[in-house]
């Protein structure tokens, strides 16, 4: 901050995932760590690749009750945070969450949350929107003014791998995609003007250059760009697997 670098961010360093941290402090949810195969999508990119490099599924969440947001899951993280610079500066400072999608495609379809705790996808993601709403609020009424959902799951849609494998799960991509396009809306509804929320799409990279994902934007360009309500898009192009600057067409 001293040489003017904007902005500085607490990235994945105070957590053991980049992922984590969030959806297993939420009443209703419940951890499991090296996740057996059969509650996993191994159609998804992720699961995918994790299986072919004979590693294990580390650590997943899964919803076992209604959710409920009673405290804040990473007010502690955004205070250590803000407790390494000035308060002149604190504004300048940016947070990570992860996005409201990330397990339910990552499990098998009907492991991401009990029958007994919610009967449909709508349900589900209408509670757990209401808890970044007001995750959101309590780290914006504790000064946070930059927050950074880091989704590699909508990339996923640009792979034709996945898209074969989600049509053989019975699932169809494009009704999956628009489901998760309006959960990560719902999030946003009634933030505070001055709350500035980016959506970071990467393609999933991992240990020794491997990534998850492959395929230009273009399959999903159009819905992306013109439905979600982020103010700032971070993305990955301009190469081998993330194709050209052509889909930003649809940049509103």
């Amino acid at each position: 901050l001293d040489n003017d670098v904007r902005a500085i961010s607490n990235g994945e360093f105070d957590r053991k995932y980049y992922f984590s941290g969030f959806f297993e402090k939420l009443e209703g949810m419940r951890e499991i760590e090296n996740v057996p195969w059969d509650l996993a999508r191994l159609s998804a990119p992720p699961i995918a690749a994790l299986k072919k490099a004979g590693k294990n599924y580390p650590m997943a969440v899964v919803c076992e009750g209604k959710i409920k947001y009673n405290q804040s899951p990473y007010l502690e993280n955004w205070r250590q945070l803000k407790a390494t610079v000035s308060a002149d500066k604190v504004g300048s400072l940016k947070f990570t969450m992860p996005p409201p999608c990330y397990f339910h495609l990552r499990l098998a379809p009907g492991k991401c949350y009990s029958k007994d705790a919610y009967s449909n996808d709508a349900d589900f993601f209408a509670d757990l929107a209401d808890a970044y709403r007001k995750e959101f609020k309590t780290l914006y009424e504790d000064g946070l003014r930059n927050i950074q959902i880091d989704d590699p799951t909508l990339a996923y849609f640009c792979s034709d791998d996945m898209l074969a494998g989600l049509k053989s799960d019975g699932e169809d991509p494009d009704k999956l995609f628009d489901l998760y396009l309006q959960a990560h809306n719902d999030t946003l509804v009634g933030r505070p003007d001055d709350l500035h929320v980016g959506l970071h799409i990467c393609r999933g990279n991992f240990s020794k250059s491997m990534h998850f994902s492959e395929g230009s934007y273009e399959k999903i360009a159009e819905r992306f760009f013109k439905t979600l309500n982020y103010d700032t898009f971070y993305l990955e192009y301009d190469n081998n697997r993330s194709g050209g600057f052509e889909p930003l067409r649809f940049l509103p």
